[in-house]
C-alpha cells in the first residue's frame, strides 16, 4: 500500500466518524424537539439548530423530513428494547423482582418513550408515506420484544406461550394506561391497576391463564380497592 493510499485511508476514518457522529446528534436532537413541540410544530430548521449542525448536514443525511423522523423512531425503539432486554435478563435470574420490572415498563410507557412513539403513530396514521416507513421499524420492534420473551422463558419455567401472550399483556396495559394519563389527572386510579396486575401477572407466568381463574376475589380485587 503506498504512503498516500495511507495517508487517505486514515483521512477518511476520522471523516466517517464525524458523519456518524453528526447523524446521531440530528436523530438525537429531533427526538428532543418534537417531545418538547410536538410533531406539527418541530420543523426540520429545529432540529438542525438543536444538533448544532447546518441546515445542508442535516439535508446531506436526511433529504427528507419523513426520513429523519423513521431514523427518529428507529433509535427510540432500539434503546427501549435494549432497556428491556436487560431487565427481563434480571427479572428471568431473579436478580430484579416481578413487580419492579412491571414498574419499569410503566414507567417507560408512560414516559418519553410512550410520548414520543404517541406523536409518531398518531401522524402515521393519515400519512401514508410515513406509516409505510414505520411499520417495519414497529414490526421489528414487537419481533425483538417476542424474542426477549422467549428468552425470558428459557430462563425461567412456565408455559411459553403463556408467558409470551401475558408479557406482551403487560406492554399493551401499560400503553393503554399511558394514553389515558393524556387527559386523566389520577394517580391512585393507575396505581390501582398497576397494583392488581402485580398479582395477577405472576399467576399467568406460572399457569397460564387457567390461573387468573384461580385468584381469589380478595387477591385481585383488594388490591385495586387499595389504590382507589
Amino acid at each position: 500500500m503506498t504512503a498516500a493510499r495511507k495517508t487517505r485511508q486514515r483521512g477518511e476514518r476520522p471523516a466517517q466518524a464525524r458523519s456518524i457522529a453528526t447523524r446521531d446528534k440530528l436523530v438525537r436532537a429531533a427526538l428532543d424537539v418534537i417531545l418538547e413541540k410536538g410533531y406539527n410544530s418541530a420543523s426540520t430548521t429545529d432540529f438542525s439548530e438543536a444538533a448544532g449542525v447546518s441546515r445542508g448536514a442535516l439535508l446531506h443525511h436526511f433529504p427528507t423530513r419523513s426520513a429523519i423522523i423513521i431514523a427518529a423512531m428507529e433509535l427510540l425503539l432500539e434503546e427501549a428494547t435494549a432497556e428491556i432486554r436487560e431487565v427481563a435478563a434480571k427479572v428471568a435470574l431473579t436478580e430484579v423482582s416481578l413487580g419492579d420490572f412491571i414498574e419499569f415498563l410503566w414507567e417507560m410507557f408512560s414516559g418519553r418513550v410512550f410520548y414520543l412513539s404517541l406523536e409518531f403513530i398518531n401522524e402515521a396514521r393519515t400519512d401514508a408515506d410515513l406509516r409505510a416507513g414505520m411499520m417495519p421499524v414497529v414490526k421489528d420492534f414487537h419481533a425483538a420484544l417476542d424474542s426477549i420473551w422467549i428468552e425470558f422463558e428459557r430462563q425461567a419455567e412456565g408455559q411459553p406461550q403463556a408467558r409470551l401472550v401475558a408479557l406482551n399483556m403487560t406492554v399493551c396495559l401499560v400503553r393503554g394506561m399511558g394514553v389515558q394519563t393524556v387527559l386523566k389527572d389520577d394517580p391512585a386510579y393507575f396505581r390501582s391497576m398497576i397494583e392488581t396486575w402485580k398479582v395477577i401477572l405472576p399467576q399467568l407466568l406460572a399457569d397460564g391463564p387457567e390461573g387468573v381463574a384461580r385468584l381469589d376475589g380478595s387477591g385481585a380485587a383488594g388490591v385495586a380497592g387499595q389504590g382507589a
